[in-house]
C-alpha cells in the first residue's frame, strides 16, 4: 500500500457561502419577543418600583435625576439587545449536506460551524418551556472525546428537530458502514 498525499487547490474546494442556508422558523422570532417582553417586565418593575421609592422617601432632587437617567439607560439598553436580539434571528441559519451539518450565527461576531456526519457520535433533541410553548427543540450533535456539545441549533421546529436527528443518525451509521467494508 503506498501512500499519496495529494495538493488541494482551495478553488476546487466547495465554498459555504454558496450554501442554501435554512432559516429558523417564524415561531422563533416569536420565543424571541416572549424573552424580551419578559426582560422589558423586569426592566420596568425595577423602574416603577425605584421611581415609587423615589416618591415615598424624601430624597434629594440629584437623586431622583440620577434614577431618571439610570431607568433611561436600562431602556435604551434594553432596545439594543432587543434590536441585536432580531438580528441574529435573521442570521441564523442551518444547511444539510452531503457529508456534513453546517450552521451559523452571529451579528457582531459572526461563526460558521460545520460538523461532517462521520464525526457525530450522538443527537439529542431537547425543549425548555418557552420552546414548548411554540413547538420548538433544540438539536444537540456531539462527536468522540468530548462531553460539551459541537454543535447545537437552537429554535428548531420539534418535528423538524425530530426528523433531522433520525436523518443525521441515518447518515452516521450509512457512513460508519462504508468505513466498514
Amino acid at each position: 500500500m503506498s501512500f499519496s498525499n495529494q495538493t488541494l487547490s482551495l478553488d476546487d474546494l466547495p465554498h459555504l457561502r454558496t450554501v442554501d442556508w435554512i432559516p429558523m422558523p417564524p415561531e422563533h422570532r416569536r420565543e424571541i419577543r416572549i424573552e424580551l417582553a419578559i426582560l422589558l417586565g423586569i426592566l420596568l418593575l425595577a423602574g416603577a418600583s425605584a421611581a415609587i421609592a423615589s416618591y415615598l422617601a424624601p430624597a434629594a432632587t440629584t437623586l431622583k435625576v440620577v434614577l431618571a437617567l439610570g431607568f433611561t439607560l436600562l431602556i435604551v439598553l434594553w432596545l439594543g439587545i432587543a434590536w441585536l436580539a432580531l438580528q441574529r434571528v435573521r442570521r441564523k441559519g442551518y444547511a444539510l449536506r452531503e457529508h456534513d451539518l453546517a450552521f451559523r450565527s452571529g451579528v457582531i461576531f459572526r461563526k460558521q460551524v460545520v460538523l461532517p456526519f462521520n464525526r457525530i457520535q450522538h443527537v439529542e433533541v431537547s425543549s425548555g418551556p418557552l420552546q414548548r410553548r411554540f413547538g420548538l427543540a433544540t438539536l444537540k450533535c456531539f462527536t468522540a472525546g468530548g462531553t460539551d456539545v459541537d454543535l447545537s441549533i437552537g429554535s428548531l421546529l420539534q418535528n423538524d428537530a425530530e426528523r433531522l436527528r433520525e436523518l443525521i443518525l441515518s447518515r452516521c451509521t450509512h457512513l460508519q458502514d462504508l468505513q466498514n467494508h
